[in-house]
């Protein structure tokens, strides 16, 4: 039951986020790349886009807040994201904007960019995981995890997830759907 719900989730969250996304590509090449230059395989900007909102401009109910394309909590991001001009996000230009933003202070160059998406999703712990797990390695990486649970409640049905399964899930899927955009490769920015 809990695997229906969350599949029905998924598909009413990310029905036609293809030809969603597609509209706001070119708005998120721009952005990664004045920041990252342009050798940067945007396309991975997009795939996070699909994974965080199916291209849905919302109000997440996370209960922190986080809002727009991007997912984005503007009130922890505040500070940094003014710093750079970005006063609101309530416009899907600033949105993106911000999104690169977020992910060029979050980047770790040493890494493929598979850990960049993660402490995007779930914070630095994964830079610990790496560490335990003795170098970077996903699967090693997700073994090392020690992570509670994450529960919400649709349509009446409550679930939880493993915040380990999740996070590591995130990396995989922000790939997966990235690939259908583009196929800019760079020894710069490997993704594994």
């Amino acid at each position: 039951m809990k695997l229906i719900v969350l599949l029905a989730l998924t598909l009413s969250l990310f029905g036609g986020s293809v030809q969603r996304c597609q509209s706001y590509e070119q708005e998120v090449r721009k952005a990664h790349w004045a920041q990252f230059g342009v050798d940067y395989p945007y396309q991975y900007g997009v795939g996070q886009l699909v994974q965080e909102s199916g291209c849905r401009n919302i109000l997440s109910l996370d209960g922190v807040g986080s809002e727009g394309l991007p997912q984005i909590t503007y009130r922890l991001w505040q500070k940094p994201l003014k710093a750079k001009g970005i006063s609101s996000i309530k416009g899907i230009p600033d949105q993106l904007k911000a999104q690169a933003i977020i992910m060029k202070s979050v980047y770790q160059p040493k890494y493929g960019l598979w850990v960049t998406y993660q402490v995007y999703n779930g914070g630095g712990l994964v830079l610990k995981e790496i560490n335990r797990a003795g170098g970077e390695n996903w699967e090693l990486s997700k073994g090392q995890c020690r992570r509670g649970q994450s529960c919400f409640t649709w349509k009446g049905q409550r679930s939880c997830r493993s915040n380990c399964d999740i996070n590591y899930e995130y990396s995989v899927l922000v790939y997966k759907y990235g690939e259908k955009y583009a196929s800019i490769r760079s020894s710069k920015f490997r993704y594994w």
